[in-house]
């Protein structure tokens, strides 16, 4: 697998927190499609709506991860903080969420390797798919993420032709009519919607401390850039905050989630050190 992209990372059962991830992804999944078939569902309906449920809680907690590297076990609670929400808001696929960890890892370098070729071409047509399919804000997330990839430390500068491709691809299909809204649930009430939008800014609290970065790459060539940690960062918000504000909460839920309890967690150590 790494032959062809240098953007996947392995999770590891022999590591300790990745052990924890898998046994409570299992355990949401057997939970969730013994929940919906408890419900009434037909047993095929069950399984794919536990699988669902036990996808979301991993990106959670996969986003997260790459969100605030150091502190290993907060990203637990962007997932705990998930499951329960997932009885109130309906996902709406889970290519939107997948497609900005993979920019994120673009970004911060977590893999310890720039994105290779094949990465970057994949990350373009996954963005022209979601544009097509409603999902505006993926062509400018990706050109944002190639950009930055390009004018960071040690730069990528073949990323600066993904981003002009990324473009041209999004407007070749906006012109053609597409790329409407996809998702769209705002909230029936404006509370509801004002708290969508401002939880999320929690996160504020983790990119304001700023502190210094101790995480290794995954293989082991030194600690992650601090500049290109931050920035993934005021990326992934700023994705979050446009999608809520156009009311696709539930393409984003679990980067939502990620950045609201990653933002709870910022908070109890700014107060409790």
């Amino acid at each position: 697998m790494q032959q062809l992209t240098t953007i996947a990372r392995p999770v590891d059962p022999s590591y300790p927190t990745n052990r924890a991830i898998i046994i409570l992804i299992l355990l949401v999944f057997a939970g969730g499609s013994g929940v919906y078939l408890y419900l009434g569902s037909a047993p095929s309906e069950s399984f794919i709506s536990g699988l669902v449920a036990a996808v979301v809680v991993f990106l959670a907690w996969a986003i997260a991860r790459e969100l605030d590297p150091d502190p290993e076990y907060a990203a637990f609670l962007p997932a705990a903080i998930s499951i329960p929400l997932l009885v109130f808001i309906p996902v709406h696929g889970l290519l939107a969420p997948l497609f900005l960890l993979l920019l994120l890892r673009v970004v911060n370098r977590t893999t310890g390797l720039p994105a290779g070729v094949l990465d970057s071409a994949a990350i373009l047509l996954l963005s022209g798919w979601l544009v097509s399919a409603g999902v505006w804000i993926a062509g400018p997330a990706a050109a944002a993420a190639f950009l930055l990839d390009w004018r960071l430390r040690s730069g990528n500068p073949r990323q600066i032709w993904f981003a002009a491709g990324t473009l041209l691809v999004m407007l070749s299909i906006l012109m053609r009519g597409g790329g409407g809204l996809a998702g769209a649930d705002l909230p029936a009430t404006s509370s509801g919607f004002l708290l969508l939008l401002a939880a999320p800014l929690l996160f504020g609290i983790v990119i304001l401390r700023g502190a210094s970065i101790r995480s290794r790459d995954d293989r082991g060539h030194g600690v992650l850039d601090e500049m290109r940690v931050q920035t993934a960062r005021v990326l992934g918000l700023t994705v979050v905050l446009v999608s809520v504000a156009a009311g696709a909460m539930n393409l984003v839920f679990p980067a939502w989630a990620a950045l609201v309890g990653l933002g709870i967690y910022g908070a109890i150590r700014w107060v409790v050190p």
